[in-house]
């Protein structure tokens, strides 16, 4: 069966993007079409003391599929030093980034969009900050791909898997972990994503809603991240754990928010005693 299929009955089933049973507005205004898919790569360090050193995008016209518009552009990092493991990653010199545009001015083709999305968007719009709306595709992609083995840009290329022969000469002579590369192959999960999940809402402004709205929730884990059900699909992890989960103090808001979703899920209400061992 192919994913999409296995992906679009798996989120029936636990309603992790249930279909709208209202009735649509006959007057609503038409919602844009297009998206801006955009990618930055940084000089990896906190966010108060970071640097765009690259930015990329694509345009994904969500009625007809087609990707297009590719812009790119390197930024002087102004002083900021490029950490170790940001640069064994996206393999940025500072040779390359000498004589490069300073942000603001590498930054004013990519801002005219009314939405944009980013594979972790709490992380590029945090750096970019454009104004407009904001769809985030991991987490987007942990309700319509929930059986993937991992989330991960990468990941879903592989697992989902995403065809990328339609955009191969939008990736010609890019590679992983640079900003165009990277915003290419979100743009086609986002295609994908809107394959699965668009069939469940009226229309495409109340699916730019409801994403938008998923987006700025924390994500819905396919699987837990640590302690004694690390790596175990949640619906299969008890539930005296997962109202656990919502008690503890100071837990991953992710974990906190999945654990009380599928709770409700389940019908249940109230406490549960805590687990023996953690």
């Amino acid at each position: 069966m192919p994913f999409g299929a296995d992906a679009t009955m798996f989120c029936a089933m636990i309603d992790l993007f249930p279909p709208v049973p209202t009735t649509p507005s006959l007057f609503a205004e038409q919602p844009p079409t297009k998206v801006r898919v955009i990618d930055t790569e940084t000089a990896g360090q906190r966010l108060e003391e970071d640097a765009v050193i690259e930015i990329g995008s694509v345009d994904l016209d969500l009625a007809t599929g087609e990707i297009g518009n590719a812009m790119q552009s390197l930024c002087d990092p102004a002083g900021v030093p490029i950490n170790p493991h940001a640069r064994r990653v996206h393999r940025i010199t500072d040779a390359m980034l000498e004589g490069a545009p300073s942000f603001t001015e590498a930054a004013a083709p990519f801002r005219d969009a009314e939405v944009f999305a980013a594979q972790r968007a709490a992380f590029d719009r945090s750096r970019l900050r454009f104004t407009g709306r904001w769809l985030c595709t991991h987490k987007l992609a942990l309700r319509a791909f929930p059986s993937a083995k991992a989330h991960g840009l990468q990941s879903l290329v592989k697992y989902v898997p995403l065809d990328l022969s339609p955009v191969e000469h939008l990736l010609a002579g890019l590679s992983p972990h640079r900003a165009l590369y990277d915003a290419v192959c979100t743009a086609v999960l986002l295609r994908d994503i809107t394959r699965v999940l668009l069939p469940r809402c009226h229309d495409l402004a109340d699916f730019l809603d409801r994403a938008e709205r998923v987006s700025n929730e924390p994500a819905l884990l396919a699987k837990l991240r640590f302690g004694r059900y690390k790596g175990v699909e949640i619906a299969k992890v008890p539930d005296d754990y997962l109202d656990w989960l919502t008690r503890e103090p100071g837990m991953d808001a992710d974990a906190v928010f999945t654990a009380r979703h599928h709770l409700k899920l389940r019908g249940i209400r109230g406490a549960r005693a805590l687990p023996t061992r953690v």
